[in-house]
């Protein structure tokens, strides 16, 4: 049996009703790839898995192409998520792509900066949000398949790889490709429910290699200092 990490989260001493709904546990060598359109959710639930990671005693990178570190973490903490310890310790290492990567350079030559940034595959679990903003000026169809060969490769040592994407952002084969690499897939709408306003909703399209149960469609909010809610119990995660 391959082995998996964990992403359970209590709180005040019980679960919190988030892994139950998503698996429990992620099997190493799993690239995940979370789409949705801006606004969508893609971030928080990002975040979420990170923080839970984090406090199983994982190590995580995380990638980002709208945070500085100052953002980021005031960010986390707006919602609950405390993780200034864990980049203290460096269980947790942050790139901003304003700092790192640097605007100075174009965005095309993003890529080959990707293959270069070899502290980002360090730890155990790699976040890169979003691959669609970073590589949308230096990815085709010829160097993508070059690219996901080395996601594998990384993966192919245990590595768990989280990649969120906005299908309006690059070429839709591109976004294809990433979503037949993929071995759990999530898809996050937005939808407006009568009497209730608008929801948004994950959709899980492929979990490969999954321990356990996993539940479909989830609802959920965001509410300040407590994170992701489920939208028909109100149960915080």
């Amino acid at each position: 049996m391959p082995k998996t990490k964990s992403i359970d989260l209590k709180r005040d001493g019980m679960t919190d009703g988030f892994a139950e709904r998503f698996g429990r546990e992620i099997p190493e060598g799993t690239m995940i790839f979370i789409e949705g359109k801006e606004g969508s959710g893609k971030s928080i639930l990002t975040q979420r898995f990170v923080y839970s990671l984090l406090l199983n005693g994982y190590t995580c990178s995380y990638l980002s192409t709208q945070f500085t570190v100052k953002n980021f973490v005031r960010q986390m903490n707006s919602v609950g998520y405390d993780i200034k310890r864990d980049l203290l310790k460096g269980k947790l290492f942050f790139i901003s792509t304003e700092t790192v990567l640097g605007e100075t350079y174009p965005k095309n030559t993003f890529l080959n900066k990707l293959y270069a940034a070899k502290k980002l595959f360090d730890p155990e679990i790699i976040v890169i949000d979003s691959i669609s903003t970073l590589l949308n000026e230096s990815l085709d169809e010829k160097n993508c398949n070059d690219l996901i060969n080395f996601l594998n490769r990384w993966m192919g040592t245990g590595k768990i790889i989280i990649l969120t994407a906005n299908p309006d952002e690059w070429d839709s084969k591109l976004h294809q490709k990433f979503k037949l690499a993929s071995d759990l897939h999530f898809d996050i709408t937005i939808t407006t429910i009568p009497g209730v306003g608008i929801s948004h909703q994950i959709n899980i399209h492929k979990f490969t290699g999954a321990k356990y149960n996993y539940r479909n469609p989830t609802a959920f909010y965001v509410r300040p200092s407590v994170g992701m809610c489920i939208e028909s119990t109100h149960v915080a995660f």
